[in-house]
């Protein structure tokens, strides 16, 4: 669209020229760094705080659009261009607003975007309908940009990889729903292992926490090991917790997960077995239970102290609990989910992120997160996926 854009300037007439990000340092980032390698600095010269940058001489409105109310910041203004980047993160009145403003002779608007499901209201409200409406649609696959180098498109697809939506829509340009398995590159022969490599310590602990009080309480540990011969570090989920209070017919309040966090970290805890993981089977030196799930005399000799107890956001009163008991490491995750789904993916196609057998509610979890169809929107069921939950929210600190 850069270019598109420095060769409209040069002929347009007088009028109102709009540029629209999802933030205005998104915007910055993807479209006005680049304009600025091509002309100059002197030629593309931006004033943050006027919202207004100069390119060729020609000012230029800019605004991010990251809030539902950011229309009323274009309400009154006629335009005579508009160019919109990162489109599928703009809200729906925003566009409605900027289109109903488009009202000079010969305006018209511009935008790039990545597909996301077909029940967005940019594929359904205009993409869909580009013949009635005098829309042009250009569909561009991965491989259609030449200026693309063979490592950078294979970085690109190890973080879409094939077998996830991200893959579909990112890499081949398609706008398509999230259905079936979320993780369809999970292969619980090939990501899990019975424990981490013996003659390697731990460099690092990070904990997940997915916090519940009607539902179950998660917890993960994910240790970093750096094997020889790999360039990234190795991610094991080694442990972990789960409480399913509805089955055990006892609900914990917060100082009793506080209490039992403590203990799980120290590997000492012990549960009541009444409640194995579906599939899971008892091996020699392995505990499995509804809680815990872990080779207690390796933990030992492996002790690591968390860098972070990554939390449930919404468990503020745990988190607080947490603090009061000395675990000040506990704060709260980020919980941006398709993101996190997206990195767990990365991680398991490029062999990042590793799975021990003593996790049978993990590996049971990711084998069984799906995309819920009947929303129409990129969301899960929400139902026993609570371990992945506190794994999503550990993979999102990395």
């Amino acid at each position: 669209m850069d270019f598109k854009i420095l060769k409209e300037l040069t002929y347009l007439p007088e009028g109102n020229i709009l540029m629209v990000g999802n933030t205005i340092n998104s915007l910055e980032r993807n479209v006005l760094d680049p304009i600025q390698k091509i002309v100059g600095k002197k030629n593309c010269v931006l004033k943050r705080q006027n919202k207004e940058v100069f390119i060729l001489g020609r000012k230029i409105w800019i605004e991010g659009a990251d809030k539902e109310d950011a229309y009323k910041r274009i309400e009154g203004e006629s335009l005579l261009r508009a160019y919109v980047d990162e489109w599928t993160r703009i809200p729906k009145n925003f566009t409605k607003t900027m289109m109903s403003r488009l009202s000079d002779r010969g305006a018209a608007a511009y935008g790039t975007c990545n597909p996301g499901p077909p029940s967005h209201y940019l594929y359904k409200d205009y993409i869909s309908k580009a013949a009635s409406l005098n829309i042009r649609v250009w569909k561009f696959t991965l491989d259609d940009n030449p200026w693309l180098d063979a490592e950078y498109k294979r970085d690109i697809i190890a973080e879409n990889p094939p077998g996830t939506v991200f893959y579909d829509r990112n890499i081949l340009g398609n706008w398509v729903a999230a259905s079936g398995l979320v993780f369809g590159n999970f292969d619980a022969l090939n990501h899990t292992v019975p424990c981490p490599p013996v003659q390697y310590r731990a460099k690092e602990l990070r904990v997940g926490v997915d916090y519940g009080t009607h539902n179950p309480t998660a917890f993960i540990a994910l240790e970093k090991y750096l094997i020889p011969g790999r360039a990234k570090p190795t991610w094991y989920a080694t442990r972990e917790y789960y409480w399913d209070s509805q089955v055990m017919l006892q609900q914990k309040t917060d100082a009793e997960y506080s209490k039992d966090l403590a203990a799980w970290l120290s590997g000492v805890y012990s549960a009541p077995p009444r409640l194995k993981a579906p599939g899971s089977m008892d091996t020699e030196g392995r505990f499995v239970s509804e809680c815990g799930s872990f080779n207690a005399p390796q933990m030992e000799a492996r002790k690591v102290y968390p860098q972070t107890i990554e939390v449930d956001p919404s468990a503020s009163s745990f988190i607080l609990q947490c603090n009061r008991d000395g675990m000040h490491k506990a704060t709260a995750a980020e919980n941006d989910i398709l993101n996190g789904i997206r990195k767990i993916a990365n991680m398991l196609a490029a062999g990042d992120l590793i799975i021990c057998q003593t996790c049978p509610w993990l590996i049971w979890s990711m084998s069984n997160y799906a995309w819920d169809v009947d929303k129409g929107e990129d969301e899960v069921i929400k139902e026993d996926d609570h371990p992945v939950d506190a794994l999503r929210y550990v993979v999102n600190s990395l």
